[in-house]
């Protein structure tokens, strides 16, 4: 059952706070995966929607580092994690906070045409949404979003070096939405994401999108409704830039040599490259594929 305990109007839509409960009234159960149950087609891109100024999601950000470090789900399930700023107001400032996620989800809600934005919420491949914090129907979803053949071919590599020649000039990335700017020193970080559409896509084409994600945060929350709790975040979305867009044409195929601007105040072993097809009216993702930063 979700029970909603707080309404905000924003944006022109309700927010709700929505608390899982689990059987016999526990609240945000923590049950460990199956991953031996899950077929492998995948990858599938799970989003949460979460606020550390929001109490019903700590359970929802559990489950999510779980998903991210169950060697059994590796490379069938990408998390994501995009805090939103819509709690801020309630007393402490998330700092991994950004109004474009929560614009992110916005989106959400007008292509699954619903007037209803919550935390925690979870978004299974852009066609579904739930609870996050609903273990088994969020373990249902992915099992049913893992049932599915990808329709494109993702991958990410490391950009050859300058000068060394490749097939054809890579496409100019598109500029970067993310939460504050480079800054701490931090060096650029580059990557080639590469994609093929295996089948044809009714539509303007699919956009592909590149994230750059940290894990391993904690935090010490001073106000709002989680104080005086620490809480570890996995999987945040530091930045998210477009990369190019591929026609939906069966075959088709391009590349693009992306740049991130890398804080220096962040862990770089902790950080992952993820890459993502994404219809840009339906919001469904068609194909995925994630590394980490160290690896290139």
């Amino acid at each position: 059952m979700v029970r909603p305990n707080v309404q905000w109007s924003a944006l022109g839509i309700v927010a709700v706070a929505a608390v899982a409960m689990g059987a016999g009234g526990e609240q945000g159960r923590d049950v460990a995966p199956e991953p031996g149950k899950i077929a492998r087609q995948g990858p599938v891109v799970v989003e949460l929607f979460t606020s550390q100024g929001c109490s019903s999601c700590p359970p929802a950000d559990r489950l999510l580092s779980r998903l991210k470090r169950d060697p059994g789900l590796a490379g069938a399930v990408i998390p994501l994690a995009f805090h939103v700023d819509y709690w801020n107001h309630l007393g402490w400032s998330d700092p991994f906070s950004s109004p474009l996620w929560s614009l992110r989800q916005q989106d959400y809600a007008h292509a699954f045409r619903s007037n209803r934005i919550y935390t925690p919420q979870l978004v299974i491949n852009g066609r579904t949404e739930c609870v996050g914090s609903e273990e088994s129907t969020v373990m249902r979803r992915i099992r049913e979003a893992l049932a599915a053949a990808p329709a494109v071919e993702v991958s990410l590599a490391e950009p050859p070096p300058a000068g060394g020649g490749g097939a054809g000039a890579p496409a100019e990335a598109g500029p970067l939405a993310g939460a504050g700017a480079a800054a701490g020193g931090g060096a650029a970080a580059r990557v080639t994401v590469s994609a093929r559409l295996l089948r044809p896509i009714a539509g303007p084409g699919l956009e592909a999108w590149v994230a750059l994600t940290e894990s391993g945060l904690t935090t010490a929350v001073g106000a709002g409704e989680n104080a005086r709790a620490t809480l570890r975040n996995d999987q945040v979305v530091r930045r998210l830039v477009k990369a190019f867009t591929l026609p939906g044409t069966a075959g088709a195929a391009s590349s693009a040599q992306v740049t991130l601007p890398v804080d220096g105040r962040w862990n770089r072993a902790a950080l992952d490259v993820v890459a993502f097809l994404q219809d840009p009216r339906s919001l469904v993702i068609y194909g995925a594929a994630s590394r980490p930063l160290t690896a290139h």
